[in-house]
């Protein structure tokens, strides 16, 4: 019987000091990278394959080394009945030059099981715990690369004014790309007309701040034999081939999200194009969801939609969190600024300031998470106080005798 693919990655990771949110997207860039070019979808505009560009958002600390634990496993997997390694995975360190170099020396022919020709593409994975390290600049030539080969195009033709090779064609060539990111790095790496680009688009950003806390001596009880059986299975993936099948069900759900406006739709405005590409994602991560449920059913199923879409919804909830981290203004300025906010309406409105008012203007200074903490830590520091009995409602004190250290 076999076993769901990311359920049996979850487990794997269940001890690692890594957000769980991190561990997920781990399990379905490993199941994007092992598909490469040979299953995909076919619909009205042509052909979606199922690769994926993740950045893991994050503070220092909050555990992307999920990244590495992804990579080894990549990087042990084998062919079937063989010790030749199944994957290209990318150094550690890369030019844009180097990228291509590395992408055109990473040719693979595949001889599809029930015949007919074979097929020649060009694909690597590229896992990078620190984004800084990939692109350490601010480099459009890079981006545009990035941005060209997203699309899985027929070739990627790449010209230099210097070096042996001026001239180099990449048959069927793709990428998938793991990296981790720090929110302040994104900050001065980025220019605000940046999140106006194609790679805006094409980056699926996951984000967390916070890291589950084990003991020192804490042992994950991880089944016996479990890692292996991935590696088993990344083995038999390696070789998938076809074309998706969807039931009837599963079409009409996905394309009813669609057409329905894809609600709940992000409203972050730096995230405005990235939705302009929330239908290609529908597509892959229903694609993972079959192929992490059965390797053998090749259909797209009525819950392998409404999987891939807990999926992409649940990373979207934080995603404005990312630009809110970006900003990085200290609690004491947020305090500041919420006690002049409710001063002035108070002020004016002549009532108390309802807590829902507050979380808002919160929402647009700080992550979601914070929220709650930053209140109660003003209440602390006498800068308000909730109306007797309601805590939904709250009136802020004059700064007389009141202070934040």
């Amino acid at each position: 019987m076999e076993q769901d693919f990311v359920e049996q990655f979850l487990l794997l990771t269940q001890g690692a000091r890594t957000p769980a949110l991190f561990r997920l997207w781990g399990a379905l860039f490993l199941l994007a990278a092992s598909l490469e070019r040979r299953v995909w979808i076919a619909n009205g505009d042509g052909i979606v394959y199922p690769n994926l560009y993740v950045l893991l958002v994050a503070p220092p600390g909050t555990g992307k080394f999920i990244i590495e634990a992804t990579k080894t496993l990549l990087a042990e997997t084998v062919l079937p009945n063989s010790l030749t390694p199944a994957f290209k995975l990318a150094p550690d360190s890369m030019t844009n030059a180097a990228l291509i170099d590395t992408l055109a020396d990473s040719t693979r022919t595949f001889l599809p099981p029930r015949g007919g020709a074979p097929l020649k593409y060009n694909s690597l994975a590229v896992l990078q715990e620190e984004f800084s390290i990939m692109m350490p600049k601010y480099d459009m030539e890079y981006i545009g690369t990035l941005n060209g080969i997203f699309s899985n195009k027929a070739k990627h033709e790449e010209r230099r004014r210097h070096g042996p090779h001026q001239k180099t064609l990449i048959e069927k060539p793709q990428l998938n790309i793991l990296s981790g990111v720090q929110p302040s790095y994104l900050a001065s790496l980025f220019p605000d007309e940046a999140w106006s680009t194609g790679l805006s688009r094409r980056l699926f950003m996951v984000y967390s701040s916070e890291t589950p806390k084990f003991s020192l001596f804490h042992k994950s009880d991880v089944p016996r034999g479990l890692r292996q059986q991935l590696l088993d299975e990344l083995s038999l993936l390696s070789v998938a081939y076809g074309e998706m099948a969807w039931t009837p069900d599963a079409m009409d759900k996905v394309d009813s999200w669609y057409m329905g406006g894809e609600k709940p739709v992000p409203e972050h405005s730096k995230l405005q194009y990235y939705c302009r590409t929330r239908g290609e994602f529908a597509l892959k991560l229903s694609l993972l969801a079959s192929l992490s449920r059965s390797r053998s059913d090749m259909t797209i199923r009525d819950e392998d939609v409404e999987r891939a879409l807990g999926w992409m919804l649940e990373a979207e909830r934080v995603m404005p969190d990312i630009f809110r981290a970006m900003v990085g203004r200290s609690d004491k300025d947020v305090l500041e600024e919420l006690h002049t906010y409710m001063f002035a309406k108070f002020g004016t409105d002549r009532r108390p300031v309802r807590l829902e008012d507050i979380k808002r203007f919160l929402l647009t200074r700080v992550p979601h998470e914070k929220i709650d903490s930053l209140v109660k830590a003003g209440e602390g520091a006498g800068l308000w106080t909730y109306v007797a009995g309601n805590p939904e409602l709250w009136v802020p004190k004059a700064r007389i005798g009141v202070g934040l250290e």
